[in-house]
C-alpha cells in the first residue's frame, strides 16, 4: 500500500515541492509571476490529459509496462526542468514531467480496482488517499530546506531522485491485470467523449471541478502572497502550507466515519454549503484584519480559514475516486 501511495504522491510532490521557490524563480529565470506560474498551470492540464491517455494503455498492455514507461518519462523530464536555462524550457519539461507522472495515478487507481471491490475498495483508496497527504505536508518544508542551502534546481533533481526510486520498485512489481482488453485503444479513447455526453456525469464533473479552481488560485498565488507580500522565509511560508495539508489529511478519515450514519448526499452538500460559508469567512476576515492591521497579522486568519477548505476537498475526493 505505500507503493501505491508513493506512486500516487506524485502530483502533490510535483506542485508543492518546489511552491516556495517560485518567487526565486522568477528573479533567477528573469521573467514574470505570470510566466513561472503557467508551470503549474501547464503541469495540472497536461497531467488531466495524461489520465486520459493512460488510462486506455494500461487496460491493453497491462498496468506494469504503462508503470516503467511513465516513470521513466517522468525522471528524464525532472532533469529537463532542472537544467532549464530559460522559462520556456521549464515549462515544457513540466509538460512532459505532467504526461510521465499522472500514470503513476492512473496505475495506482487500476490496482486498486484489480485486487479490491465494493466497500473494501473504497477504504483502501481512503488509506491512500490520507497517506498521500503526507507529502504536501513534508514537501513544503523539504523544498524550503533545500532552497536554504542549494537552489531551485536542485528540487527537480530531488523530484528525479524520487522517480528513480519508484521506477526501481516497478521493476519488482508484479502484474495485476488478469485479462486485459482485445479492443482497439483508439475506440477506448473515443468513448471518452461519450461519456461527456451523459448528462449526470457531465454535472457532477462540473460540481466537482468547481472546488479544486480556488484551491489552484491559491496554490500559484501563495508563495508570492507570503514571502514577497508578508515577508516570511521560505521556511516559515512551508509550515503554514503544511498546517493546511495536516488538517486535510483528516478529510477521508472523516468521511469514512460519517458515511456510516449519513447518506453520500447529506456528506457532499453540506461540504459545498460548509465551503461557501469558509469561503465568505475568508474574504470577511481577511479583510478586516488588512485593513485595521498589518499584514502580517492578516497572514495567520488566512491560513487558519483554509485548513477546513482543504479537509473537506479531500472528503469530496475519496468519495468520487472510492465509489
Amino acid at each position: 500500500m505505500a507503493f501505491l501511495a508513493l506512486i500516487s504522491a506524485f502530483p502533490p510532490l510535483s506542485t508543492v515541492l518546489y511552491i516556495p521557490a517560485l518567487p526565486q524563480m522568477v528573479k533567477a529565470l528573469d521573467t514574470t509571476q505570470t510566466s513561472v506560474n503557467m508551470t503549474l498551470s501547464m503541469f495540472f492540464l497536461f497531467y488531466s490529459v495524461g489520465l486520459l491517455f493512460w488510462g486506455p494503455l494500461s487496460e491493453k498492455f497491462g498496468r506494469k509496462p504503462i508503470l516503467l514507461s511513465g516513470l521513466t518519462i517522468y525522471v528524464f523530464a525532472s532533469v529537463f526542468c532542472a537544467f532549464s536555462q530559460n522559462v520556456e524550457q521549464l515549462i515544457a519539461g513540466r509538460i512532459v514531467q505532467a504526461l510521465g507522472g499522472s500514470a503513476g495515478t492512473v496505475v495506482a487507481t487500476a490496482i486498486v480496482k484489480d485486487l479490491y471491490s465494493g466497500r473494501e475498495r473504497e477504504k483502501v483508496m481512503a488509506i491512500i488517499m490520507s497517506m498521500v497527504i503526507i507529502a504536501p505536508m513534508v514537501a513544503p518544508v523539504l523544498g524550503a530546506l533545500l532552497l536554504k542551502y542549494t537552489s531551485w534546481r536542485t528540487i527537480f533533481l530531488m523530484l528525479a531522485a524520487i522517480g528513480v526510486a519508484a521506477l526501481l520498485r516497478s521493476m519488482i512489481f508484479q502484474e495485476t491485470l488478469s485479462g486485459k482488453f482485445t479492443g482497439s485503444v483508439i475506440g477506448s479513447w473515443c468513448r471518452l467523449f461519450v461519456v461527456l455526453k451523459n448528462p449526470g456525469f457531465s454535472s457532477l464533473l462540473l460540481i466537482f471541478s468547481l472546488a479544486p479552481v480556488a484551491l489552484m488560485a491559491f496554490l500559484a498565488s501563495a508563495s508570492y502572497i507570503y514571502i514577497d507580500g508578508f515577508g516570511l522565509t521560505e521556511g516559515q511560508f512551508s509550515l503554514f502550507f503544511a498546517f493546511n495539508a495536516t488538517c486535510a489529511m483528516v478529510g477521508p478519515t472523516i468521511y469514512m466515519r460519517m458515511r456510516r450514519h449519513i447518506k453520500p448526499k447529506m456528506i457532499i452538500t453540506g461540504c459545498f454549503i460548509l465551503m461557501a460559508v469558509c469561503g465568505i469567512v475568508v474574504s470577511v476576515a481577511v479583510g478586516m484584519q488588512v485593513t485595521l492591521h498589518p499584514p502580517r497579522r492578516s497572514q495567520r486568519a488566512l491560513l487558519t480559514h483554509w485548513a477546513p477548505l482543504s479537509c473537506v476537498w479531500r472528503q469530496n475526493d475519496a468519495k468520487v475516486v472510492g465509489a
